[in-house]
């Protein structure tokens, strides 16, 4: 298996403007799939995400409101799989795209997907991502519903697992509610470091 991070000093992506959220899953999954190259017909990508790219909603929902011309690179941007399909695309990548929204555990739903998906003969490895934004007022307002918080800086984390990898379990002594720097991604950040042998 392998890991890599990103953050909002991702370089930008062709296509996409405005937020950090969708150059920071291409330049994790990117150096991921660059460091461990293999069959794109049988590999399948993850992306979960409590808020997803908020920074693109929230600025097309206020172009909207304030009568101005709509910019539709802001309507595909705002949906997660519009990166998984550039990378896709790039690296050939025929196997599942699945996004997911969590509440609290990207990292536990991200392994469930794993688990499931390499049940599938034709599949032989999963790129795993976590992403998030340190948010805006409304998804401020919507992590205090939760309890939680939002990371204090933008990151994404990637996991390529391969069907021969033990697949990892959560570390038990990572607190179910995430808290701190990492916000809802702190199970993935804490998982991640262990399989590098590293601390977060």
């Amino acid at each position: 298996m392998i890991v890599a991070m990103s953050g909002p000093s991702a370089p930008p992506v062709a296509g996409f403007v405005e937020s950090a959220f969708n150059p920071m899953v291409y330049e994790a999954v990117e150096r991921c799939l660059t460091a461990r190259p293999g069959d794109g017909a049988r590999t399948a990508m993850v992306l979960a995400s409590t808020m997803g790219d908020a920074a693109t909603l929230d600025l097309g929902s206020r172009l909207l409101v304030a009568g101005q011309v709509h910019n539709p690179l802001l309507f595909m941007q705002s949906t997660a799989n519009a990166v998984l399909g550039q990378l896709s695309r790039e690296f050939a990548i025929t196997g599942p795209l699945v996004c997911l929204s969590t509440a609290a555990d990207p990292a536990g739903e991200l392994l469930a997907a794993a688990e499931l998906l390499l049940e599938d003969e034709e599949l032989d490895r999963v790129v795993l991502i976590g992403v998030e934004l340190t948010g805006t007022e409304r998804t401020t307002a919507a992590y205090r519903e939760l309890r939680t918080g939002p990371p204090a800086a933008d990151l994404a984390v990637a996991i390529v697992l391969d069907r021969d990898d033990p697949l990892p379990r959560l570390p038990s002594d990572i607190p179910p509610a995430p808290s701190g720097e990492y916000g809802t991604l702190r199970g993935l950040v804490e998982l991640a470091a262990r399989l590098q042998g590293t601390t977060p």
